[in-house]
């Protein structure tokens, strides 16, 4: 089993742009004499620093990967190149190889607890109904890649779980300040349900030589979700 378990979920400049994004906003916060706290209480549940703290575990965790288990490829790979995020990534050609499944440490495991603390004051109708509608989209969305899986397009969970968070609330006659919570539970959610448990059996077909529940392909995706749902529901309060 592979014994690398830290490598970026992103490119360099794309995660060094998210480590400074929280704090570029605080920055511009204080300039226009507005304090984000009130409004982070009430789409969050969390204070300043809570939100930050929980922003940074998160994006730390990214880097992280456990090996859970690996199983045998069917396939051979061939010798390509994968563009993402503004970075290239050679692939190696890979005969008879096992396929090493990992679970990332920020975009499953701290994002997952985070979506259980942030579930709890909405209504499980309305929850429900979001990450099925999350999941078919971000499934029917995600796009292969020979020797790497299946990857999300980086504006699609945020985007689609935004929307269906500020509809669901909306038809429902709940607070539009709670999109920040409904967004992120069903954007990770449904980005992880799509990407590790529907897509489990094609990415054996693509003959992928590791494999990271919320990781690459599905990490800035899900962390972007509850960047954008966060800002919106603020923007609300």
């Amino acid at each position: 089993m592979r014994k690398n378990i830290f490598f970026l979920p992103v490119s360099l400049p794309f995660f060094i742009v998210l480590l400074a994004l929280p704090f570029v906003l605080l920055a511009v916060s204080a300039l226009l004499e507005w304090s984000p706290g009130v409004a982070l209480q009430k789409a969050l549940g969390l204070s300043v620093f809570e939100s930050v703290l929980l922003y940074l575990t998160i994006l730390a965790g990214g880097v992280v990967n456990l090996p859970v288990f690996e199983f045998k490829s069917k396939r051979d790979s061939e010798q390509r190149h994968v563009s993402y995020l503004g970075r290239k990534y050679p692939l190696p050609v890979w005969h008879g190889h096992n396929t090493v499944v990992s679970v990332n440490l920020g975009g499953a495991v701290f994002a997952l607890l985070a979506a259980v603390y942030f579930v709890l004051p909405l209504q499980p109708l309305t929850v429900s109904l979001s990450i099925v509608i999350v999941t078919l989209g971000v499934f029917l969305l995600a796009k292969p890649s020979r020797s790497v899986g299946y990857y999300v397009p980086a504006p699609v969970p945020p985007l689609l779980a935004t929307g269906v968070a500020l509809l669901g609330l909306y038809l429902n006659g709940g607070g539009l300040y709670n999109c920040a919570r409904l967004a992120f539970v069903s954007g990770v959610a449904g980005t992880l349900i799509a990407t590790a448990l529907l897509n489990v059996l094609r990415r054996q077909k693509l003959s992928a030589s590791s494999f990271s529940v919320g990781g690459f392909g599905a990490f800035d995706g899900i962390f972007l979700t509850g960047v954008l749902s966060t800002v919106v529901a603020c923007f609300f309060v």
